[in-house]
């Protein structure tokens, strides 16, 4: 066995992600398989290996291991092509082309437009935008409110040529149709549903996002602390948000493993304190775990949110059990979990930003690190291994980044150095804002502190982001983005396995990269 194969096997969940892909991957280009059809070769295949693992003697020849890696690979990519498929009828876009009376219940938190207020709402099992004027009986709609309309569900469509396929993105979102219902076409129910337990999150989400406003939090202050804390992006100004972007910060804004590990960090200090090193780690781990899906629940139950308590979990697990948290393996059982559940993840921008900075983390900070100068000072190795961090999660999402906005931030490595510590800081400070609420003069003072640390921090977003040459124009085809992650995975597999063999397969890997560069651009 190679030892580039060895160094695979450590991470079967890597091995199980790869089909179960490619049957979602393939369903969605349009690949059409029945469903029946597909259970019955899962059924086959799971048979096939019960019947050899038998007459085997339990286990399976090692020469012939590969039989076993092949029908397990088709039961995997069934797996995610059958799951697909069951989302897409869920979805169930066709509606009547003519107007007719519907009923429906608020399932979401309406969203003010520019001259209208979205209400999503669940008619016939199926979810649906509407859109309505905005007026005061609009703005009272909420969750679990019975709506009656009259108007025209028409699928998920684009309009005219944005040069984004809005359609695509709808599907994919769970939203089935569009309607608009104008005045006197619509009216509030009296029945009320009984709310799910994403609809009580997101109701407290927002009563939260109503707790900083009563507090004195304003204008951008207060959209940023209410993404940073709570994922709430609806009040973020569309200038502060190109502003966060353009800098290389837009992460900040959105709810991730960071912020996480910040809440996790500060629990295990405050739990360290109160409990004391007599505390055995189970104790001690489920207590941060259970935490930390309690702060998932709070923030809506976002999909970033639940990869990240989904990845710590593991993390925390492992290190119960004395064993590598965080790694390769935990972060591809998290996607397989995830995708398992929603293979409609796999399409969403911020799914495939956040695997892979955390991807790019966990492969090439080993790297990086044996650069790492040295040093008795404790700050400069901070500073080292935040120029590191930062180096290898954009490593690992630069390719993306540059295919979906045709841009790249020039001074990331600066706007990390600066804005995340920053922003450390700043969702300390807010989680003891919740803390001493019951005490007037320090919740004054706490509320004062926080609103300086907020402008602090978006003024200093700001000012980078109008630095010359903030951001540098670049696009990229899907082929180049492929490209580029062979070529950094040919340089992973020749760091990991220094043999001749491996740096003929890097260059070689890397020559067919530029070769294919060349003759597609």
């Amino acid at each position: 066995m190679s030892a580039a194969a060895s160094w695979l096997e450590k991470y079967p969940f890597l091995r199980f992600d790869i089909p179960l892909i490619i049957g979602i991957a393939s369903v969605n280009a349009g690949m059409m398989i029945h469903e029946g059809t597909l259970l019955a070769v899962m059924a086959g295949c799971v048979l096939f290996l019960l019947g050899w693992m038998h007459r085997q003697g339990g286990r399976a020849s090692y020469r012939h291991r590969w039989v076993f890696g092949l029908v397990l690979a088709v039961i995997l990519f069934g797996l995610g092509a059958w799951r697909t498929e069951s989302r897409y009828r869920e979805v169930r876009p066709e509606w009547s082309v003519e107007e007719r009376p519907y009923r429906g219940w608020v399932s979401g938190i309406s969203e003010e437009k520019k001259r209208s207020r979205m209400v999503p709402v669940e008619v016939d099992g199926r979810e649906v935008l509407l859109y309505l004027p905005k007026d005061s009986l609009s703005a009272q709609l909420t969750c679990g409110d019975e709506v009656l309309f009259y108007a025209r569900i028409r699928p998920p469509h684009n309009w005219g040529d944005i040069g984004f396929d809005y359609a695509t993105y709808l599907l994919r979102q769970g939203i089935s149709g569009t309607a608009f219902a104008a005045a006197g076409r619509w009216q509030k129910g009296d029945d009320v549903r009984p709310l799910t337990w994403k609809q009580q999150a997101l109701l407290l989400r927002e009563q939260l996002v109503g707790r900083y406003r009563a507090w004195g939090l304003e204008g951008d202050g207060l959209s940023v602390i209410a993404a940073l804390t709570l994922g709430d992006k609806s009040e973020l100004d569309a200038g502060l948000k190109q502003s966060y972007s353009v800098s290389g910060a837009s992460h900040i804004l959105a709810l991730s493993g960071l912020h996480l590990n910040m809440v996790a960090g500060v629990l295990s200090l405050l739990l360290l304190f109160r409990l004391g090193r007599g505390w055995s780690r189970w104790a001690r781990g489920l207590l941060i775990v259970a935490a930390l899906w309690a702060y998932a629940y709070v923030t809506g139950l976002s999909g970033s949110v639940v990869r990240s308590a989904v990845m710590f979990t593991v993390f925390v697990a492992g290190r119960c059990l004395e064993r590598d948290g965080l790694s390769l393996n935990t972060l591809s059982l998290a996607a397989f979990a995830m995708l398992l559940y929603e293979p409609f993840y796999l399409f969403d921008v911020g799914f495939q930003l956040s695997f892979l900075a955390v991807a790019g983390i966990v492969l090439f900070m080993p790297v990086f690190q044996r650069w790492m100068f040295l040093t008795h000072s404790r700050a400069a190795r901070y500073v080292q291994e935040l120029v590191w961090v930062s180096m290898a999660a954009q490593l690992g999402v630069a390719p993306l980044v540059i295919y979906y906005f045709d841009s790249f931030p020039s001074y990331f490595l600066l706007t990390n150095l600066v804005v995340v510590p920053l922003s450390g800081i700043v969702l300390v400070v807010s989680l003891a804002l919740w803390m001493v609420a019951w005490w007037p003069a320090v919740h004054e003072l706490m509320v004062a502190l926080l609103r300086f640390l907020l402008r602090l921090m978006n003024e200093v977003v700001v000012g980078i982001s109008h630095l010359p040459g903030a951001s540098f124009g670049l696009s990229f085809s899907a082929l180049d983005v492929l490209l580029c992650y062979w070529v950094l995975a040919c340089l992973l597999v020749f760091h990991h396995v220094r043999s001749a063999r491996s740096l003929s397969v890097m260059l070689s890997g890397v020559c067919i990269g530029l070769v294919m560069s060349f003759f597609t651009a």
